[in-house]
């Protein structure tokens, strides 16, 4: 009878530990929401940096001139900045909740800078197909007048790419309008789909500039030129396609910017700071939006958000006006 005794308590022991120890699914659910909010934040950080204005250079001071005392002010006066100041400080409310343990009001912050990181993905997939479709546009005429078979071929790989990004585009815009996630995931992909049609857009313009007997398929290489290509240490395709346009821009072969086709009134695109979005990185004279928005984080405003608003009073006029909460 007392291993029966014994049988029993470890099992109703075992029970009880692991009661304690458990997860609940809500707050696992609130952990991936987490997760994928920050991975969603961090991406988009870097499009919506590169697409804000460029910040003013501080002018060097006259000689003699005493330093100036205080840096240029940063440009964040526009609406890239204010998108993704809102959508992380609803995360922000969100995590501060969860940290709490108040899962209900964690989800409601949470999710609202899920659907606001939606609208953000939304507006940046819109500005990328312009401009992927700018730069393809813009290399066509030349490169379809050429006899150059390897630069059509880039051309369309391009021309390929942005139409399976109009289709992401379209596909998320017809889902249904409370699926963040789905709509989120169809974006992002659009987006990095149309960051290779823009790298196939800058390699046909590089390509078709290139001289023919500077040109791989037009050179000798006995076998012992094949074999120190290979104990050479690889170039990235990032710095050799940065360094190619840096030297035929400065040669005069290719022009820095494009301008849109067909709309003179639109912004160039900088070929170098195109190239550096599209290997996702913050180009040059562009802020970190993202350590911007840190630096304005309320940590009282989740609070804020969930408190009970004020009970309005109604005079005798019929004016409606609401008390002013007492400062604590």
């Amino acid at each position: 009878m007392g291993k029966w005794k014994y049988i029993l308590f470890t099992a109703l022991a075992g029970l009880h530990i692991s009661h304690l120890s458990a997860v609940s699914p809500e707050q696992t659910n609130l952990g991936i929401l987490i997760f994928e909010n920050k991975e969603n934040i961090n991406f988009i950080n870097v499009c919506l940096s590169n697409l804000a204005p460029p910040q003013e250079e501080a002018a060097a001071p006259a000689a003699g001139a005493p330093p100036a005392s205080e840096p240029p002010k940063k440009n964040i006066d526009h609406d890239y900045f204010k998108l993704l100041k809102e959508a992380n400080q609803s995360d922000f409310s969100g995590n501060m909740w969860y940290l709490q343990s108040n899962y209900t009001y964690s989800f409601r912050q949470l999710r609202r800078a899920q659907g606001e990181l939606k609208n953000i993905f939304e507006v940046v997939l819109q500005k990328y197909i312009e401009d992927s479709r700018a730069l393809l546009e813009s290399a066509a005429p030349t490169i379809i007048r050429s006899n150059d078979s390897q630069s059509k071929a880039l051309l369309r790989l391009g021309f390929r790419d942005l139409r399976s990004a109009e289709d992401l585009y379209t596909t998320g815009l017809n889902s249904s309008p409370h699926q963040f996630r789905y709509k989120l995931k169809l974006y992002q992909e659009g987006i990095l789909t149309l960051r290779r049609a823009k790298r196939f857009a800058i390699l046909s313009m590089i390509y078709s500039k290139t001289p023919v007997e500077d040109k791989v398929e037009y050179q000798y290489r006995s076998n012992e030129d094949l074999k120190e290509a290979r104990a050479e240490e690889k170039q990235r395709n990032y710095d050799k396609v940065r360094d190619t346009l840096i030297n035929f821009i400065e040669n005069k072969r290719m022009e820095r910017t494009v301008q849109p086709p067909g709309n003179p009134d639109a912004k160039p695109l900088d070929l170098l700071e195109q190239h550096d979005d599209n290997y996702g990185f913050i180009t040059a004279r562009r802020l970190d939006l993202l350590a911007e928005a840190n630096l304005m984080i309320k940590e009282t405003e989740g609070a804020k958000r969930e408190s009970v608003p004020p009970v309005p009073v109604i005079d005798d006029k019929g004016a409606v006006t609401y008390p002013e909460t007492p400062k604590k």
